[in-house]
């Protein structure tokens, strides 16, 4: 079994720096020594997730993932720490292969993954044979290049049933291709969904296939497109086009833009714009918003110029209002969506729109004004209600003051009162932007302080390793017991302890490694005297003896046997006269 060794690992850990490989994957921003980010292993609105670049380790505030950049890299990806180490080690230069045993255990839907990738090869070779020639020279009308096909790994459908007949052969059955959505039923027979259709495939967020979008190109079709239906891999609400693409060009410039349809995303990678998603013309959901906000705040809402997508862009405005995104807003004229308004309109134009979008502020000030009667005191009063919130979301004093001397120059109020009015709401704001730091763990008592104590040393000073070692004692929480037992055999194994180098030690035991990095947090003092070890050791005995009695008790309490239950009964007085 290709696996690589502590040393080989820790060699490549050495090699690369956590806060880079982070940042590929979550905007940070440096505060003092540390960078914090948004979390992405939970529903994270403020920056809760500290990387130091000092520890080379990652910690978060709220949910209390923490580890090195193989556990982040892991579980960001979801994928095994063998393969993780693979993926960074590629980062580095360094070239290690992992065998396919230690990579990630089948997922129960990975046959639907096969189909899927399986589809889109077969699609994509047909658009590159002779029967293709059609369809490509459509492709090529729509100013749709090789380039862009290849990106986009764009196919095509044959009016056959030959897709059909490869899977089947490949061995998989029927039930199982009709619940992936790639074939239908009919008299018994199954066939091919598609036909005679140009093939866009859709990814989930890390790029692989689980869905298609059908798009006739010839012909009086009904259906300008077929897209696949809601199945265990592919479901909308969960999936943003283009996510795994966009999310590199996201990160570097930290402003996303999005569309609602692929096409639209399609068009824009043509004109040299990269950071585009898709919402697939589906109602924003909460997941898709947790997903953005992972890559970035600053968000460009651009759906399509009609009465829907004004629609769409207010949807995506109050779902989205407790997120402290900042939102600009661009909406096209004459009802165009952007690819179409690219092809009629030209790529400058795009471009201008682009960089002159509106501020969330003035969108709602120009939507919200066509109604209003400045003249209605209580039509007002509601008006400035709305915008307040919008406003106290500006951390720029000056853009503040800009906006709120517009709004009082539109409706005739001062300054002042404007300002009086959005006060609460940035005070609430600063509020909510500051860390939540996790509440202490359930059953919290002398027993879990004393234990955290003794690891919190242990972690520091190797001579106390043997100490706890030749002193072994019974710690109350089995969490706390394993951590300590494998810092033990570490020790014992390499002859000295190192934090990095333990985490390393450790791969993907996950409980064990936030568990040592919340107790390496803790605000301890770094120096000891053995009175107080002794002390902690103390509390541990006694907590170990109060177990024992109750033990005991039950047993004597179950016991006839009189010569038994006076040993049982001694020991429990012996114990007792301990805890004294």
């Amino acid at each position: 079994m290709n696996k690589p060794s502590y040393e080989e690992i820790l060699n490549i850990q050495k090699k690369i720096n956590i806060v880079d490989i982070v940042r590929d994957y979550v905007p940070l921003v440096q505060k003092g020594k540390n960078y914090f980010g948004i979390c992405p292993f939970h529903d994270d609105h403020n920056p809760s997730m500290s990387v130091s670049n000092e520890k080379q380790m990652y910690k978060c505030f709220v949910c209390g993932a923490a580890g090195n950049v193989f556990n982040f890299v892991k579980d960001y990806n979801k994928i095994s720490y063998y393969e993780a180490v693979q993926e960074v080690a590629n980062k580095v230069g360094i070239n290690i292969k992992i065998d396919k045993n230690l990579k990630t255990q089948e997922n129960k839907f990975q046959k639907q993954y096969d189909i899927y990738d399986i589809s889109n090869k077969f699609y994509q070779n047909n658009l590159n044979t002779n029967l293709g020639k059609i369809a490509r020279s459509y492709l090529k009308d729509r100013l749709i290049n090789e380039e862009i096909i290849k990106h986009f790994e764009i196919g095509l459908s044959f009016n056959d049933n030959n897709l059909t007949k490869l899977l089947k052969n490949k061995g998989f059955d029927d039930d199982l291709l009709v619940k992936s959505g790639i074939c239908v039923k009919n008299n018994n027979s199954i066939y091919d969904i598609y036909r005679d259709r140009i093939m866009f495939p859709l990814w989930d967020i890390n790029g692989k296939t689980i869905g298609f979008s059908g798009r006739i190109y010839e012909g009086n079709d009904s259906s300008k497109y077929i897209n696949t239906m809601e199945t265990d891999i592919f479901k909308k609400g969960s999936l943003l086009y283009n996510y795994h693409n966009a999310r590199e060009f996201v990160l570097k410039e930290n402003k996303l833009i999005i569309v609602e349809g692929f096409m639209d995303v399609i068009r824009l990678y043509s004109i040299g714009v990269y950071n585009v998603v898709a919402s697939m013309g589906t109602a924003i959901t909460k997941e898709q918003i947790s997903l953005i906000r992972k890559i970035t705040n600053n968000v460009v809402l651009m759906f399509d110029g009609d009465s829907a997508g004004e629609k769409a862009t207010n949807s995506f405005i109050e779902v989205s209002k407790d997120v402290d995104f900042d939102i600009s807003v661009v909406r096209l004229e004459e009802d165009l969506d952007p690819d179409d308004y690219i092809i009629k309109k030209g790529k400058e134009k795009m471009i201008y729109h682009l960089n002159n979008a509106k501020s969330l502020i003035d969108y709602k000030l120009n939507k919200e004004k066509k109604n209003l009667d400045i003249n209605n005191g209580e039509e007002v009063s509601r008006f400035i209600n709305k915008i307040a919130p919008s406003l106290s979301k500006i951390n720029d004093d000056i853009a503040l003051e800009v906006e709120i001397n517009k709004l009082a120059k539109m409706i005739g109020l001062s300054v002042d009162l404007i300002k009086s009015r959005i006060k609460k709401d940035v005070q609430i704001n600063k509020k909510s932007d500051r860390i939540v730091i996790r509440p202490t763990r359930k059953g919290e008592n002398k027993y879990n302080k004393a234990s955290k104590l003794i690891l919190f040393n242990m972690i520091r000073h190797n001579n106390l390793i043997l100490y706890y070692y030749n002193n072994l004692c019974y710690l109350p929480d089995e969490i706390d017991r394993n951590l300590a037992n494998e810092i033990v055999l570490f020790y014992k194994k390499y002859e000295s302890f190192n934090i990095n180098d333990f985490i390393v030690y450790l791969e993907d035991k996950n409980n064990l490694i936030n568990r040592l990095v919340e107790i390496d947090e803790l605000n301890y003092s770094e120096n000891y005297t053995m009175e107080e070890i002794d002390s902690y050791f103390k509390t541990i005995k006694e907590y170990s003896n109060k177990n024992q009695i109750e033990e005991l008790k039950k047993k004597l309490k179950n016991e006839t046997n009189d010569v038994v239950r006076k040993e049982l009964a001694k020991k429990i007085e012996v114990l007792i006269k301990e805890c004294k």
